[in-house]
């Protein structure tokens, strides 16, 4: 157990190590106040957060506030972003969202996913033959980010030439996303990269003339034409989004399962013996170190949580990784372990916005730490310490190097 000292919320120090600070929120009341100015909630005990992830009243609009944290008089610069995010199916409530998901779940259904495992395979070989070559590498940087950017650039139709302009633009995105408050100089950056990506969409959209590929590109080009309501800047939008969200956490998680089980060795020798151990050792790794930290929804109605009444219009701060953390939920919550059973996480979420492309992060995931495992044996970490991203809203290594 950490004896780091207690940390506010969405400080420098709380990044590098929230799990003290989650500890003693766990102790606190269901509904906590974060910052009574900007109307700042959260709930991090397990029933509670899984409690409003169903919860009708909260929605996952945003007002301009919240997306971009600055003065009344300011908020006219942002309007480009502020309308842009409102169009994402992430950041819509039902009807809208729902029959919008249900046209999108067709990309990711199981069949289409697992037809997909021979080019993750593929592409997972030739990033370990490149580590193998050097015999040492960045897990980071060699594995868990080209992956899934490769795939979901795929997967919409984007061009090799593109890949690493689009990773830097969703980057700047996730700067912002992933930060409280979303504050100016933040978000200028992020609205130039919105504007960017879907004008690189525009044109991609405006070349696919054969839909001979039935990628995600084809499916949303179908939509659209069944949809007649559904604008060219919807389209645009969940472009943007599904290049987002198909591979920010995912890279994450890849990261953070290999620095997990290097750290617990007893674990990762038991997984060498058995491969088949990675699907449920990753699956606690979404519960140990869960890639996305929390979910944030806005109170549309006054929402009374066990004597608490948290008012309309507030942020509410879903805090998933404490609710993993939890010991009313599970036993021995900080200790790591790869055979739990029954495990309930929420890293993927658990009302109807539940993550979209849970399938793809896992058949990835899975491929790509099981054949890394397989094809070096003696995989050793070459640093003690490691460094995190900066995004709040998501914990992921910057780095991690080791020998093969």
């Amino acid at each position: 157990m950490s004896a780091n000292p207690i940390a506010p919320m969405f400080s420098p120090a709380f990044v590098d190590d929230p799990y003290p600070t989650y500890r003693h929120h766990l102790q606190g009341p269901s509904a906590q106040v974060l910052n009574a100015q900007r109307g700042y909630w959260a709930v991090f005990r397990y029933a509670q957060c899984l409690a409003m992830l169903r919860e009708p009243r909260l929605s996952s609009r945003r007002p301009a506030s919240v997306i971009v944290h600055a003065p009344e008089d300011e908020i006219p610069e942002f309007e480009p972003l502020i309308s842009h995010m409102g169009r994402w199916l992430l950041l819509r409530d039902a009807p809208s969202h729902t029959a919008l998901r249900r046209a999108l779940n067709r990309g990711f259904s199981p069949a289409v996913i697992e037809s997909l495992r021979p080019r993750v395979e593929a592409i997972v070989a030739r990033l370990l033959d490149g580590m193998e070559d050097r015999g040492e590498a960045d897990i980071v940087k060699d594995l868990a980010y080209p992956l899934p950017v490769t795939v979901i650039c795929d997967l919409l139709g984007v061009p090799e030439s593109q890949h690493g302009r689009c990773v830097e633009l969703t980057n700047v995105i996730a700067a912002w996303f992933a930060n409280v408050p979303r504050t100016p100089d933040i978000a200028r950056p992020a609205q130039a990269a919105v504007l960017e990506l879907v004008e690189i969409f525009k044109d991609l959209l405006a070349r696919r003339t054969d839909r001979t590929r039935r990628d995600l590109l084809d499916l949303l080009l179908d939509i659209a034409d069944r949809e007649p309501d559904l604008t060219r800047e919807e389209l645009h939008a969940q472009c943007v989004m599904l290049l987002f969200g198909g591979h920010e956490t995912t890279r994450h998680w890849i990261g953070n399962s290999v620095y997990t089980f290097l750290r617990h060795p007893d674990a990762l020798e038991e997984i060498r013996k058995n491969p088949d151990l990675v699907k449920g050792a990753m699956e606690e790794v979404l519960r140990f170190e869960s890639p996305v930290q929390m979910f944030s929804r806005t109170a549309a109605a006054p929402i009374e949580v066990e004597g608490a009444v948290i008012p309309a219009g507030s942020s509410v701060f879903i805090v998933i990784a404490a609710a993993q953390r939890d010991g009313d939920q599970f036993p021995e919550p900080d200790r790591f372990d790869p055979l739990r059973s029954h495990l309930r996480h929420l890293a993927f979420g658990g009302d109807a916005h539940v993550c979209l492309g849970s399938t793809l992060a896992r058949l990835e995931g899975q491929i790509a730490v099981r054949e890394l495992i397989k094809r070096f044996p003696r995989l050793q970490a070459t640093e003690s310490t490691v460094r995190w991203s900066r995004f709040m809203g998501f914990r992921g290594l910057e780095q991690l190097p080791v020998r093969l």
